[in-house]
This record gives structure tokens, sequence and C-alpha cells, in this order.
């Protein structure tokens, strides 16, 4: 179910910044000036796929990273080393919820808004600790599919 929210946001994303930047290179060219909404609400989007595409990798096992250790070590030995990678990002995403839900509040506290749209801050900056949140279930569960996968191994 996760999975699904995660690729039809990152796709939803993707969807409205395509919009957004085509209107804007659209109206640079016929009112000689640009969309400046264009520009932060694809910062922000930008922002929210990136978490979204963290978890959706994470799902796959597909995130990039150096192979030069795990080609040299056996099977046992790299499931090992791929669960100790997930579990320090998922380590690492706690810490942006941590943090993305202190910098939240402290935005609503402050009423501070948007620098062209003038909407609250905080709106945008929660894509940060709720992008952060997917992330961190999608490598914990992927820790859990490994630690499966070790466990049944250890019969062979």
């Amino acid at each position: 179910m996760l999975e699904k929210i995660e690729k039809f946001v990152a796709c939803a994303c993707v969807s409205v910044m395509a919009v957004l930047v085509f209107a804007n290179v659209i109206a640079r060219y016929v009112f000689n000036n640009s969309l400046a909404v264009s520009d932060e609400m694809s910062t922000y989007l930008f922002v929210l796929m990136s978490f979204m595409g963290t978890a959706i990798a994470a799902r796959r096992r597909a995130h990039l990273g150096l192979s030069i250790v795990t080609d040299r070590v056996s099977p046992r030995a790299r499931l090992v080393i791929q669960m100790i990678m997930y579990a320090v990002s998922a380590l690492f995403c706690l810490l942006i919820v941590i943090f993305g839900v202190q910098m939240v509040i402290s935005q609503y506290q402050m009423g501070q808004e948007t620098a062209t749209m003038q909407w609250p801050e905080w709106i945008y900056g929660s894509f940060v600790p709720v992008g952060a949140a997917f992330s961190m279930i999608a490598f914990l569960e992927g820790i859990a599919d490994m630690a499966k996968e070790y466990r049944s191994q250890e019969g062979k």
C-alpha cells in the first residue's frame, strides 16, 4: 500500500513540475517574464519527489553504492553489509524526521510564509519529515526482508 502511495506522489510531483516548468518557458518567451511561482513550487515538489524516490529505490534495493567491497564477499556477508547500510539509512531518515518536525513547528509558530506565493511555509516544510518517514519505513521494511532472506540461507 505504501509503495503505491509513494509511486503516485512521485508521479504527481514529476507531472506537476513538468507542467510548471513548461508554463514558465512559455511565459518567458510570450510575456518576457518568468513565473516565480513555478520556481518556488518546483523546488518544494522536488524535495518531496526525492524522498519518495528514495523510498521506492529502497524497496527495490536499487540505491547507488560502491560495490567494491560487496562484490568480493560471500552472499551472506553481502546481506549483512546491506542490512547495516539500511539501518544507518533508516537512522539518518529518523533524524531528518525529528529535525524536520522541529523545523515545521518553528515555521508554524513564527508564521513564516513562502517568498512568492505567500503561503504558510510549514505546508511545504512538512514535505521533509513526511518524505523522510516514508523513506525510513521503506528502509526498515528492507531490513526485515533481508533478515528473512538471511535466516532462509542458514539452512543451506
